[in-house]
């Protein structure tokens, strides 16, 4: 048990650089896994062969969608495009807060990320409200917003590693009936919890007359052959989300002047490094607890005290916590309980639904996004907990009783 000990000093390590001595993310999440290597006891060697591997993990997954979601979010900046997208959206819709939750919904499932859909919405939700407070939670609603139906629905990643490490038969898109409803009663709970903060004239302004269509692109490019990669088999190639992105960020950087596109490339590269490295850091810290014996340690701890009803929710939470990533919560947690009696003696509905449960709770210091929403909106740690992190676990509490009424009834 001595890496559940190591995990609670490792939190509240973090917690005390980030809050008191503010230290980069970056440093401190590399810190914090070989500090969780040394406390667990685990040989130097390894924490850094982890660590490494864990923040490679993570920069080969989002490394060039980060930079070239940021790359086309600095060039419609630089080009003044950002104003025309704007101008496009208020003319169609006049409440800022349903927009960016809604497309922060949408997106999150085709894209097959919700970080790749907030960095790409990120840069014109902005820009939808000229209050600095309201901007701020407009972030945050496409962002949680985001996180519900990525977490949620089928065949996101989340739910299809679930349904995989579980080995479970069936249809699977059976799982979007109690899912889809779901999601979109945490979606509508979540605007009406946001909707005071947002300035009531926002919500009645005139619609803007100002129209330059190029400046949608890149987002009908990425769009585009994502769309024709899904329903062409022999061009499927297409919808891979990296060679999407690159492509929209070459037409986004066509259609501007030499200049414009010169500053926006040297302002964008360090901006979305700055993004990347602290995303590999959280990628370490959940390399080197996810290596260690916590999911073991654990799982021993959760059945010898709480009842089996409740074991992979407890156990999906925790592993969420202690790696940050949902996917890996999901493929550790399905192969954890394939080795337990509550493969067959919970509902396989109600249990894919505990198992995104608890991959919604504690989106803290060890989750990519947390760090990425507080650099986007540039807010404290605490109010990054306050908006992001505790919605989400109200969302995974509510998905549990969802799933415990489904164990009950079928």
């Amino acid at each position: 048990m001595e890496t559940l000990i190591a995990f609670a000093v490792t939190l509240a390590a973090i917690t005390v650089a980030s809050l008191r001595y503010r230290l980069p993310p970056f440093l401190t999440l590399v810190g914090a896994s070989i500090l969780f290597g040394l406390l667990s006891r685990m040989p130097a060697e390894t924490i850094v062969t982890v660590a490494t591997t864990g923040a490679g993990r993570i920069f080969t997954l989002l490394g060039i969608v980060i930079f070239c979601g940021v790359g086309i979010a600095q060039v419609l900046r630089e080009s003044g495009r950002i104003a025309d997208i704007v101008a496009d959206i208020r003319g169609l819709v006049r409440r800022p807060l349903v927009t960016a939750g809604a497309a922060g919904y949408l997106l999150s499932v085709p894209l097959m990320c919700g970080i790749t859909s907030f960095v790409i919405l990120a840069p014109i939700i902005t820009h939808l409200s000229f209050d600095g407070r309201a901007s701020r939670t407009l972030l945050y609603c496409a962002g949680v917003a985001g996180m519900i139906s990525y977490v949620l629905l089928y065949p996101a990643p989340v739910v299809y590693s679930t349904i995989t490490a579980l080995g479970l038969s069936g249809r699977p898109w059976d799982i979007d009936l109690v899912a889809l409803p779901l999601s979109l009663l945490l979606l509508a709970g979540l605007l009406l919890a946001m909707r005071g903060r947002m300035p009531p004239a926002e919500e009645a302004e005139e619609p803007a007359t100002r129209r330059n269509h190029r400046a949608w692109l890149p987002f009908i490019v990425i769009l585009g052959m994502l769309a024709i990669g899904s329903f062409v088999p022999h061009l499927h190639a297409l919808a891979n989300i990296n060679l999407a992105l690159l492509a929209g960020l070459f037409a986004a950087l066509a259609t501007v002047p030499g200049d414009v596109r010169e500053k926006a490339l040297h302002k964008g590269t360090k901006n979305a490094g700055i993004i990347i490295f602290d995303l590999a850091g959280a990628g370490a810290l959940g390399g080197v607890i996810a290596a260690s014996s916590f999911p073991a340690d654990v799982t021993v701890l959760v059945a010898a005290h709480l009842p089996l009803i409740i074991l992979p929710f407890v156990i999906a939470a925790l592993v969420q916590a202690a790696q940050g990533s949902r996917v890996v919560t999901a493929a550790v947690t399905g192969a954890i309980l394939a080795t337990t009696p509550a493969i067959t003696a919970i509902n396989p509905l109600a249990l894919v639904l505990m198992v995104s449960a608890g991959a919604l709770m504690f989106s803290y210091v060890s989750d990519p996004f947390f760090w990425l929403l507080k650099r986007t909106t540039g807010d404290d740690f605490s109010a990054v907990v306050r908006n992001y992190t505790l919605p989400l676990s109200a969302a995974g509490i509510v998905t549990l009783a969802a799933a415990l009424v489904v164990q009950a009834v079928l």
